[in-house]
């Protein structure tokens, strides 16, 4: 199989300054198709249209940048056009239906505009403000768990949300939770520094501080000047926040929160939770939304068993969970959870690997590069490919021939050793892995 160089993904386009002209006014028609209604919201970076699709006679929301905000206008096409690329990478990977639908983008008035579902409810801030706190163990559970659901989709995309508060969730009429404004979301940050695993350890990079979420819902990793680094943790911190906010009405920007504190009577798993996932320290906390959303569903806080690779001919080891990834250092890749060094030859994959578990606990590891991991049984004499779709592409491309059963993952026991690229790549890249249980 030929081993070819993993480039960056492409690079998002450059925000750029739009010759904007006067904002539209009801009755304007965008596009010879789309009449605005109304305007529904103003935001920092964005205002957001009830509008009409005449073509195909349903009503949608359009979405332009707010130039009379208090933002820079260049900060501002910045986050509209981050949100554009974000909301047109979920749309290429199918949608998720807890997450605002995206339908295309479209240009008027010297600005670009987002055509975007339009959710008939309320802000889950509104509701809980305006109405009464939700006070109901199961209707927390319930909406916790979409919340979760979403999450896990854009986490397993490396896609981080940043923002999450409940002035950007939406509460539909069937009562389900769909998330809305992206402008803050971003694939996993780089950092610079040695090859480390965050599982707590310090990493040698500050964090941008460019989100716009409450200081409450606000994970510290997300302060600029945190030596803490942003992950799929860093949404884990803002959802156990909400659903400490939903029962209660509001949130202190403190460690380890729980309903019970402030007199709240509630389920103990559920305040164990919630408690578990709002530590300041992004180490003690569930390691991504797709474990919490487990932990919702199943009713029981215990954080999850946790796994051991051990890097062999270097005596080094490292702690991994479900939903961590292995892969190398790219200056706007996605940020894989091990970062290992692969200069001179490059067939590591930004994100080559990602290990995961079922719900009886069984690990799998899930190849997700372009060059393929291999696993062998313990003796490190036959070895098993695999090869994320997207690499037998690419191999196919090259004239390569691959076998139409080739597999995506395999299950992981004690003993098996994982080898990236190749058996024989030069940086050998050898961990055998190893189940372990939580302290």
């Amino acid at each position: 199989m030929t081993a070819s160089k993993d480039a960056c993904p492409t690079t998002p386009r450059r925000s750029r300054r739009y010759n904007h002209m006067a904002e539209p006014t009801p009755g304007d028609v965008l596009a010879d198709r789309y009449e605005f209604k109304q305007e529904l919201g103003r935001g920092g970076f964005g205002v957001v249209w009830r509008a009409t699709d005449r073509k195909r006679n349903r009503e949608v929301a359009l979405k332009h940048p707010n130039y009379k905000g208090a933002a820079p206008n260049e900060l501002v096409e910045k986050y509209f056009e981050r949100e554009m690329d974000v909301m047109e990478e979920i749309r290429s990977v199918g949608g998720h239906p807890n997450i605002m639908a995206f339908y295309g983008r479209e240009h008027g008035f010297g600005m670009p505009f987002l055509v975007i579902e339009l959710i008939d409810g309320d802000e889950l801030g509104e509701v809980v403000r305006d109405d009464d706190p939700i006070t109901d163990p199961e209707k927390i559970r319930e909406i916790g768990i979409g919340i979760c659901d979403a999450l896990s989709f854009l986490h397993d995309h490396d896609i981080i949300y940043r923002d999450l508060k409940p002035d950007n969730i939406m509460i539909d009429g069937s009562r389900e939770p769909k998330i809305i404004d992206f402008t803050t979301a971003k694939g996993f940050l780089p950092e610079m520094g040695t090859p480390e695993f965050t599982s707590g350890e310090k990493s040698g990079r500050n964090s941008n501080g460019d989100s716009t979420v409450p200081g409450e819902f606000k994970p510290p990793e997300l302060n600029r000047g945190s030596s803490q680094r942003q992950g799929p943790w860093s949404d884990v911190y803002s959802i156990g926040k909400i659903l400490c906010f939903l029962p209660v009405g509001w949130v202190p920007d403190d460690d380890a929160v729980s309903p019970r504190e402030f007199g709240i009577e509630t389920e103990a798993y559920l305040d164990e939770i919630i408690e578990t996932a709002t530590r300041h320290d992004h180490g003690d906390r569930y390691p991504n939304a797709s474990v919490l959303k487990r932990s919702l569903e199943n009713r029981d806080s215990t954080m999850p068993a946790r796994a051991t690779l051990k890097w062999l001919g270097r005596d080094e080891r490292w702690r991994i969970s479900p939903g961590d990834t292995v892969g190398r250092k790219t200056s706007d890749g996605p940020r894989p959870s091990l970062i290992l060094e692969d200069d001179r030859h490059k067939a590591l994959s930004a994100s080559h690997c990602r290990f995961e578990t079922d719900d009886e606990g069984n690990w799998r590891v899930i190849d997700t590069s372009l060059n393929g991991t291999y696993i062998s049984k313990h003796d490190e004499r036959e070895w098993h490919l695999l090869l994320s779709e997207t690499g037998q592409q690419r191999q196919r491309e090259v004239g390569e021939s691959i076998p139409d059963d080739l597999e995506t993952e395999a299950p992981l026991e004690d003993g098996d050793v994982v080898a990236l690229v190749s058996p024989g790549y030069p940086e050998r890249f050898y961990f055998q892995f190893e189940r372990t249980t939580t302290e």
